[in-house]
């Protein structure tokens, strides 16, 4: 929104001001002459619906011209403001005739304030409901609605029009036998002013069922904003019907016109409705929240003041309105700014949300739209390592980031669509340490996911490596030795010899197959390991290379019990490295060094030429690098042409145990 459209609707605000306090200026002079009150004369309704409703359509067309919910708006409070300033001018005009001094052109003023009012009243709840909140229609088919709609307001319009000033039955608002310009006038016929009622009572129906569609076939984002609209619209209609019928009608029907002014700015600030700036919202939401109390506070002073004086009632209105006025401005102000100045409330808030997420990635999604609620800031998100994982509003520019810290450790930061205010510094400061914790645990659960993935992913290789082994390998030996028991036994009969010959070839092959599953079990986790520890599995692995490849083992001899996947992992790590020694590196002296803190370190270093450079990474390297990093370990390679190999790798206790 530009600076020149702010002064605009400033000043085209100021011009309503002028007319309704100009209007509220000839109060008293109209009291003096004895001219019925503004509450009697239903100008107090005027008043609060030309600020309640022209104030903020101004600022909203200011923003989106081309927004007809915010053109509705503006039309009416126009019309009710000009209404009522050209009321007062004529009332004052008329009233001090019979005194003398006329004012020029009073009758006409009357009569124009006398009509303007029903267009700006019959508008709310029809046209102004069908297009909320979007400016369109729900879809076509509301179109007849809408005819109906114009045609209801046009025709109630040209009938009040084409009524004498008289016709509205007002005690006291005329001097004794005053006619008024248009004396002979009736209105319409009863049957065309009776189509115009139906239309219009058509009309509000059908709006109020607009709302109730939109409402049924919208999200939920768009739900909350017109849950408040809906219920004002209700609320509105409502109290209209009633004004009729009970002795203080005025009063209630002026108070019709808060809910639904009062129901916009709640969606505009809580619900981001528009999208508009959001200064200015909340500059709407105190604007309408102030106007309504100060409408009340003006009706009840006004009401009071014939009955027991004006003195008497502004210290009545002042002790009954002061304590209402507080807790309205405390929600107002909870409206706009959230929770901010109750650190406790919003503490207890995020809390909740803390303990009733299910999954880490859907806490940090409920914790990111409760902080959204606790600060009323649109566009709130969660960054971790340099990426949003999780967000709440509609994404925008980034003007506050705020660190996570989890035991001192930066774990992410939040990012706010708004810039805080130097009092709200302690409370972020406060919530900071719980979306903290959140990011914390959505990324231990995706370390611990990725852990899972590793697992089942190793878990299959090894199922993989057993099928083909049976399948490949044993199967068919099995299947061989079925064979040559079915040779051996028809031959027997004919031709014993050959059967003990067939029958020492098939043990043989037994004893073999023995040997292969022997071989494929101590594949799964070697012997040596139950027996001997790692310690001692490392100095007899090393044995198995004597002749080729002299082995020294350097073991602490307070090595802790260390975890069997550990244990495991590093035995097969140690055995494949010697075996490259041999077979690649051509050396002949290698040292195993194990050290245990936190982790266990094993360090393998042989005397060979080297791997080489560049480094090839074989079917070896890369089992040993996958061992390691299956448990969260680390795998270090060192090594240079002719200055042998160096092997370090540290497997973590703790994870795997």
């Amino acid at each position: 929104m530009t600076d020149r459209s702010v002064w605009r609707a400033v000043v085209a605000g100021g011009m309503l001001l002028v007319l309704v306090v100009a209007a509220l200026a000839v109060e008293p002079r109209l009291r003096a002459l004895g001219v019925a009150g503004i509450v009697e004369r239903f100008d107090a309704f005027r008043v609060v619906a030309a600020l309640s409703f022209g104030v903020p359509g101004l600022f909203v067309v200011s923003q989106r011209p081309g927004f007809r919910v915010g053109w509705v708006m503006v039309s009416v409070g126009a019309a009710q403001a000009l209404g009522v300033a050209l009321g007062a001018y004529g009332l004052l005009g008329i009233n001090r005739g019979v005194e003398g001094g006329r004012l020029p052109g009073d009758d006409w003023a009357m009569w124009v304030s006398n009509w303007l009012w029903v267009p700006a009243y019959l508008l709310v709840p029809t046209v102004f409901l069908m297009l909320f909140p979007d400016g369109r229609l729900p879809s076509r088919r509301w179109r007849p609605a809408m005819a109906a709609a114009f045609v209801g307001v046009a025709l109630a319009t040209l009938d009040w029009a084409l009524r004498p000033v008289t016709y509205e039955n007002v005690p006291r608002l005329f001097p004794a036998g005053y006619q008024g310009p248009l004396s002979e006038l009736t209105g319409l016929p009863d049957a065309v002013s009776a189509i115009g009622t139906v239309c219009t009572v058509a009309a509000v129906m059908a709006a109020v069922a607009s709302l109730v569609v939109r409402y049924r076939a919208s999200g939920e984002e768009v739900r909350r904003r017109l849950q408040w609209v809906l219920a004002a619209a209700l609320l509105t209609v409502s109290m209209a019907g009633v004004a009729f019928a009970v002795p203080w009608g005025p009063v209630v029907l002026a108070l019709a016109a808060v809910p639904l002014p009062v129901a916009v700015s709640v969606a505009i600030v809580a619900h981001r409705l528009w999208d508009l700036d959001p200064l200015l919202s909340r500059a709407l939401a105190f604007g309408a929240l102030a106007v309504s109390l100060l409408g009340a506070y003006a009706l009840v002073a006004f009401t009071l003041g014939g009955v027991i004086g004006a003195g008497a009632s502004a210290v009545i209105v002042a002790l009954a309105v002061h304590p209402l006025y507080v807790r309205v401005l405390a929600g107002a102000n909870r409206l706009v700014y959230g929770d901010r100045e109750n650190p406790a409330r919003a503490l207890r808030r995020l809390g909740a949300r803390l303990s009733d997420a299910g999954a880490p990635g859907d806490l940090l999604e409920r914790m990111a739209a409760e902080v959204g609620r606790v600060l009323r800031i649109h566009y709130v998100a969660v960054e971790e390592s340099g990426a949003v994982v999780a967000s709440s509003g509609r994404p925008g520019d980034v003007v506050e980031r705020v660190p996570l810290l989890h035991r001192g450790r930066r774990v992410g930061t939040l990012l706010l669509g708004e810039r805080l205010r130097v009092k709200d510094g302690p409370l972020v400061a406060e919530l900071a340490p719980h979306v903290a914790v959140a990011v914390h645990a959505h990324r231990l659960g995706a370390d611990l996911e990725r852990s899972h993935g590793r697992m089942l992913a190793a878990r299959q290789e090894e199922r993989d490596r057993l099928l083909y082994e049976l399948h490949d390998g044993l199967g068919p030996t099995l299947a061989g030795l079925a064979l040559q028991t079915e040779r051996s036994r028809r031959l027997v009969d004919r031709d014993p010899e050959g059967a003990k010959q067939v029958m020492e070839e098939l043990s043989r092959r037994i004893r073999g197959t023995v040997e292969d599953v022997r071989s494929i079990v101590n594949d799964l986790r070697p012997p040596p390991l139950d027996d001997l520890g790692l310690a001692g599995a490392l100095t007899e692995l090393g044995r198995g290379f004597a002749g080729d490849l002299a082995v020294e083992v350097e073991v602490p001899p307070d090595l802790p019990a260390l975890p069997p996947p550990v244990e495991l992992a590093a035995y097969r790590i140690a055995a494949e490295a010697l075996t490259n020694a041999v077979r690649h590196a051509m050396a002949s002296r290698c040292t195993v060094t194990l050290r245990a803190t936190d982790a266990l370190e094993l360090r393998v270093e042989d005397d060979g030429v080297g791997v080489g450079a560049p480094v090839r990474h074989g079917f070896g390297l890369a089992s040993m690098r996958r061992r390691s990093e299956e448990l969260n370990g680390t795998f270090e390679l060192l090594t240079d042409a002719g200055a042998g190999t160096h092997l370090v790798v540290r497997l973590p206790l703790a994870a795997a145990s």
